[in-house]
């Protein structure tokens, strides 16, 4: 696996494998056949982790090949919604000049939605204080300037510090 091919999955193999799930799992019930609504083939997923990889002065997200366990960079993720991919970018501009938001993290999660809400949750393995919290709040706030409607978490061990909310809105 490679970059190149990291986001192209084959979403029609996927459906299947997981519409068969659903199958098996209903068949106790004689459930009727589900009714299969297919997403676009890209940018179908409103959520995604990734590891933040540290190499010297830069970092980025990575994701570990299955099989060999080798770190591939990941610097737009094809299934993940056009959101997510914005906010990579985002992130990782923000993030790489500023040690605060940098030091010791190791994994940034995204949450969007549809109507282009999103939760960003910033993941340590260092304590979070009130540095961290007016440093993430100042780059929520400079995001939101921008048109992002945002939301901030910053978690480590046995702490969650919610900017504002930790939940976003879908409209449906």
């Amino acid at each position: 696996m490679t970059p190149e091919t990291l986001p192209i999955d084959p979403y029609e193999q996927q459906l299947a494998a997981k519409a068969e799930r659903l199958r098996q799992m209903m068949l106790a019930f004689q459930a009727p056949d589900a009714q299969i609504f297919r997403s676009q083939p890209a940018h179908y997923r409103m959520r995604a982790e990734f590891r933040i990889w540290h190499d010297e002065d830069d970092l980025y997200h990575i994701m570990f090949d299955p099989q060999t366990k080798a770190r591939i960079r990941i610097d737009h993720f094809m299934p993940g919604s056009p959101l997510i991919n914005a906010l990579m970018t985002e992130m990782m501009t923000a993030i790489r000049p500023e040690p605060l938001l940098r030091t010791k993290l190791f994994q940034i999660d995204y949450l969007t939605t549809q109507s282009g809400e999103a939760v960003v949750t910033l993941i340590y393995h260092r304590p979070l204080d009130d540095a961290w919290r007016e440093c993430a709040a100042g780059l929520r706030d400079a995001l939101r300037a921008r048109g992002y409607h945002i939301q901030f978490i910053g978690r480590a061990s046995k702490t969650k510090i919610c900017l504002d909310h930790d939940y976003v809105d879908e409209r449906l």
